[in-house]
């Protein structure tokens, strides 16, 4: 069995976790065995390989779907999938083309008459099988697309079970800190990093953000999110750990908590992996969360300013516990979610 593994094209100019995803599929399909790699434009032959895998729906990923369809090679996609809303879009946005841009994107991808015409309605159409991260991206996106049911399969996503075992001791001997709240990924607008550092200013707790400051729509909102931080000491902002490093699951350990109250997340590879290093949980309430956190986390309306400082509150205040670390890894680690795909791929090729 050859996999062939493909996403956006552009996206580890400032990887997430979407390339975090892809990149750990292909280390442990290779730990169980499984022929796979990376496309390479240059020089794969799609017809040389027996499943072609695309993370994301990305427009600049059809032309390779499109290719393997008409070669007849089976395809699986991981969506990724951004559940548009107008209301998001007008919130967001850092102007006013940036609400234009998301509320078009959110109209166009919300109504089945006008999402047929889309990248990403032919290529969920052209997919043998579509993997979703849980039963609610599963339901958004039939609800939007009526696609052929049986196309769908159901894996969630999954974290190193090495966060497990993480020590603070080296964050706290670098850096000097200790039970603070945490962010960690992209500075972004979808999020909602403003609105945790405008809530945090006003809670006068500790806050550390840990991610690089320019992402593929340039560094505007990371200004935006130093400027609301101001001359506040107890927020402090640190560059990219790499995601294989020592430091970042050391970060977590030191952590009282991780917030991620974005518009939407699929779940959060952050929150798992802060969960399983015994980390306390605040996550949003949009998108696949409460299928993997339980009564585990802490839930916020994005939309909600007081909903999230009273979150952000009982989450802080709230002694951490094993509960939550213990739920991750019986769940949600990669040697888990490996043999799910491996079952998946077979199926499709049966």
């Amino acid at each position: 069995m050859k996999i062939l593994l493909n996403s956006n094209n552009s996206g580890f100019q400032a990887p997430g976790g979407g390339e975090i995803l892809l990149s750990k599929t292909k280390e442990f399909l290779l730990k169980k065995g499984i022929d796979v790699k990376l496309f390479d434009q240059w020089n794969d032959k799609l017809e040389d390989f027996d499943i072609l895998h695309n993370f994301g729906l990305s427009n600049n990923c059809y032309d390779v779907i499109n290719v393997a369809h008409n070669k007849k090679v089976p395809i699986a996609i991981t969506p990724i999938y951004s559940w548009p809303s107008l209301k998001f879009a007008f919130k967001s946005g850092t102007n006013f083309k940036d609400k234009v841009k998301l509320g078009g994107y959110a109209l166009t991808h919300n109504t089945p008459f006008f999402n047929r015409f889309t990248y990403a309605s032919k290529m969920l159409n052209m997919a043998d099988r579509i993997i979703t991260d849980s039963k609610a991206e599963r339901d958004v996106i039939d609800n939007s697309y009526k696609l052929n049911k049986d196309k769908y399969r159901v894996i969630p996503y999954a974290i190193d079970r090495r966060f497990y075992d993480s020590d603070s001791k080296e964050f706290v001997e670098k850096y000097g800190l200790k039970d603070f709240i945490l962010y960690t990924g992209r500075i972004e607008p979808r999020k909602n990093v403003h609105k945790l550092i405008k809530i945090v200013n006003k809670l006068k707790y500790p806050l550390v953000i840990v991610g690089g400051k320019n992402y593929q729509e340039g560094d505007e909102y990371y200004k935006l999110c130093v400027k609301e931080a101001g001359d506040n000491k107890d927020i402090i902002f640190l560059d990219r750990f790499d995601h294989d490093s020592t430091m970042l699951g050391s970060a977590y350990a030191a952590a009282k908590m991780v917030a991620l109250p974005s518009w939407l997340e699929n779940p959060g590879l952050s929150v798992l992996e802060g969960g399983l290093a015994g980390a306390n949980i605040l996550i949003t309430s949009r998108g696949s969360p409460k299928e993997y956190f339980e009564n585990y986390a802490h839930y916020v309306d994005p939309f909600d300013d007081k909903d999230i400082e009273k979150k952000l509150v009982l989450a802080y205040e709230k002694d951490k516990d094993n509960k939550l670390r213990e739920h991750i890894l019986n769940n949600f680690t990669w040697e888990v979610a490996t043999d799910r795909m491996i079952k998946c791929y077979k199926d499709l090729l049966n």
